[in-house]
Formats: structure tokens, C-alpha cells, sequence
């Protein structure tokens, strides 16, 4: 929880970097309603998943225990060197089974529904990845890396793999051929038929080379992000769960368990053994809404709250019941929710995240909350109520003089 806790603001800053840089060079790099989105996501991930990967590395250690065939050196240079190459390995096989096993794409997915490519896109993690992925590792464990190694082997690959996701670092000539970089990852982001199933390696690319499934970004095609299928949706819920529920209703649609299986177990697109026609990528437009300043305000706040929420959850779990981790989660998680309405302005979407600011802010004004807090607490709380409540009525009233005006020029 601890390193969590760290790495937070590590990422936001090289966020706030890149987009101060792609300023100063004028690129769009970042689009108000997708960042949020993407933060959100990432924000509400390491709630969950925290949790699922505390008992990941506990099944590991149980399995060092019981079976592992030799016994390591934690201080000797070889282990950390084995370590490393059969983590990556692993990793590319886990991340390519996640583009090529329709259960798992439908948990990986979301990393990918973002139409822009920036260091917030990395944050966009699945919530649910570590219910599968922790069995593609196993065979670190039997062969007795110790869980130290691993679970510090696994952190430096997830801090390498950050930085490839943005558009401001061109190709780096050799580098390329090796690691895992931006150029090539932009590939393996990309909609366009040549990205598609591409670049699959975490922090070397050469495995990619040698499984053949290596391309290099093409200078006279641009890459178009995003998935074939678009999210259309600023809601983190939703993008966590849509492909879920596609996959449900598939194998719904056929008879016996041996046709329900295949359908889990087929590739994405393939229903019935068929492919199921691909869309071109560059005609797909992206999914844009309309933003406003004062919703770009209460958005920026919601997702501060979010994040306290999030931080705050992180540092005190371990001290909280199941029950009430469940919960504090939960609320975390309808926040995000909630707020996605706002953004997609649907009906009543305002008054409907004024009642939630109400039922989640109440309680710790009134010092009911999960824990007991301070009286300096409870006062910021208030003040944020206001402030939130403040700022829902006037985009209630944006939104109905939006729809009025729409209705007078229809007429």
C-alpha cells in the first residue's frame, strides 16, 4: 500500500509535465473529459485491485513454499537477472492472451478504450486483470524466485512500462529494436489494421520479434487509438464492465457447454467461428461531448475527492473490517459513476450527483464516518458541499438553457 501511496503523485506530476510540454509545442495530447476518465479509472483500480494483488503474492509465496524446485540467492546479481527476463516473458504472454482470449480481453479492454495516447492513458488499468493474470507468473514460483524478487521485478516493470504511453518521445533508432518505447507502443494502441494484435512486450521487445508479432510505426500512417468497437462512454463502470456483459449475452446466445466455452474462449470477434467484420479506422470519429468551464471545475474537484477518497482508503484498509473496506469502495466507485453522467450530460444527471455529494458528505460532516475524524475534517467537508452543491446548480441551469436553446432553434 505504502508504494502505492508513492507512486501516486510520481504519476501525476510526469502527467502535469507532459501536458504543460504539449502546450508549449501546441499538441492536443489531452482532452478534459477523457483524462478524468482515465484517472478515475486508474484511481478506482488500486483500491481493487490492492487488494487482489496482496492475494496473488500470497498464493505465489504459498507456492515458493510448497514446491519451488531450487532454492535462490536474494543477494547473488543471477537472480535478479533470471527474474527479470522470465517476468517479461511471462508478461508478454499474459498481455497477449489478453488481445487473444475473449475473457480476458473483456478485462483488458478498458486500458485500451481511450482515443487518445497519453501518460494518463497508463493509469487506465482494469479493475479486474489480477483475477487472471497471476497465473501466467506461477512458474516463477515453482522454479523458486523468491517472492521479494518477484514483487520488486513486477513494480520496476510497471514503473518502465508508464513512461512509453505518450506522443512527444519519437522513435529512438536502436532502442526501438530492443525496449519496449513509445513508438512501439503506440503501435500496440493503435486501431489502424496494421497495430491490431501488435507490441505486446512490457519492457523488451523482443520477444514480440521472435513470436512475430513486431510492427514498426508507419511515418505515412498516423495511428488512430482506441478499439474497433469504441466505448462511447466517459463512465469508468461501464468501461470496466460493457465487454462483460457482450461476452455474457454471446454465450448466452448458443446452446452446451462446449459452444459457452468456445465463445469465452475464442479469440475477440470471432461469435460462431466467424469474424465478424472489422470497422475502418480512420473514418471512426471520436467520442466527444461538450464541456463546459464550470463543469471542468466541478470535474477537476470531484476527482480530487476521489483521489483524498482513494489515498485515504489506501492508508488505513488494514484497519478497517471487509465489510467497511466494501463499502468505502463502493463509494468511491458510484462517485466516479456519477460524475461520468455529468460529463455526458445525461437527464437530470446534475440533481442526481447533488443528492449523491449529500449522502457521501453528510456523514462525515456529522462525524458518522467509517472511522473517527477530525473537527478540521468534518469542516472542509461542509465547505466542499457547498462549494459542489454551488457548482451542480449551475450546470443544472447551463444544461436547461443549453436544451432551451436547441428546442428554439429546431423550431
Amino acid at each position: 500500500m505504502g508504494l502505492i501511496l508513492y507512486a501516486i503523485p510520481f504519476f501525476l506530476g510526469f502527467i502535469a509535465l507532459e501536458y504543460f510540454v504539449s502546450k508549449r509545442r501546441a499538441v492536443q495530447v489531452y482532452r478534459f473529459h477523457d483524462t478524468v476518465t482515465s484517472l478515475n479509472i486508474g484511481f478506482v483500480s488500486e483500491t481493487i485491485r490492492s487488494v487482489l494483488k496482496l492475494m496473488s503474492i500470497f498464493v505465489y509465496a504459498m507456492v515458493v513454499d510448497q514446491v519451488a524446485a531450487f532454492e535462490w540467492d536474494i543477494g547473488h546479481p543471477a537472480v535478479w537477472i533470471v527474474a527479470f527476463f522470465m517476468y517479461d516473458f511471462f508478461y508478454y504472454w499474459a498481455h497477449r492472451s489478453g488481445h487473444e482470449v475473449n475473457l480476458l480481453w473483456a478485462s483488458h479492454v478498458v486500458h485500451h478504450s481511450s482515443e487518445e495516447f497519453n501518460l494518463s492513458t497508463a493509469l487506465r488499468q482494469s479493475w479486474t486483470n489480477q483475477v487472471f493474470y497471476w497465473i501466467f507468473y506461477l512458474p516463477m514460483a515453482i522454479v523458486g524466485i523468491p517472492v521479494k524478487v518477484f514483487v520488486i521485478t513486477a513494480l520496476v516493470s510497471a514503473l518502465y512500462q508508464f513512461w512509453s504511453h505518450t506522443r512527444l518521445v519519437g522513435k529512438l533508432g536502436w532502442v526501438d529494436r530492443i525496449f519496449v518505447t513509445p513508438s512501439n507502443h503506440r503501435c500496440h494502441h493503435g486501431r489502424n489494421d496494421y497495430c491490431i494484435d501488435k507490441n505486446y512486450g512490457g519492457t523488451l521487445i523482443i520477444w514480440d520479434r521472435i513470436f512475430g508479432t513486431y510492427t514498426e510505426e508507419r511515418d505515412d500512417e498516423p495511428v488512430v487509438y482506441g478499439t474497433l468497437t469504441p466505448l462511447n462512454s466517459w463512465n469508468p463502470v461501464w468501461g470496466n464492465f460493457k465487454n462483460y456483459t457482450t461476452l455474457w449475452r454471446d454465450m448466452r446466445n448458443v446452446t452446451g457447454l462446449r459452444k459457452k466455452l468456445h465463445v469465452m474462449f475464442a479469440p475477440p470477434g470471432m461469435v460462431g467461428g466467424k469474424t465478424e467484420p472489422l470497422s475502418t479506422a480512420q473514418t471512426s470519429k471520436r467520442f466527444e461531448t461538450p464541456v463546459t468551464r464550470t463543469q471542468m471545475v466541478y470535474g477537476w474537484i470531484a476527482s480530487g475527492v476521489v483521489l483524498a477518497m482513494v489515498i485515504e482508503l489506501l492508508r488505513v484498509s488494514s484497519h478497517l473490517s471487509w465489510a467497511d473496506r466494501a463499502a468505502f469502495t463502493l463509494m468511491i466507485v458510484i462517485s466516479t459513476a456519477f460524475l461520468s453522467r455529468v460529463f455526458e450530460s445525461r437527464m437530470r444527471a446534475a440533481k442526481l450527483e447533488a443528492l449523491r455529494c449529500l449522502i457521501t458528505l453528510s456523514p462525515l460532516i456529522a462525524g458518522l464516518w467509517f472511522y473517527p475524524v477530525p473537527l478540521v475534517v468534518r469542516g472542509l467537508a461542509l465547505a466542499l458541499l457547498l462549494i459542489s452543491l454551488t457548482l451542480l446548480r449551475s450546470l443544472q441551469q447551463e444544461s436547461t438553457a443549453a436544451k432551451l436553446s436547441n428546442t428554439l432553434e429546431v423550431a
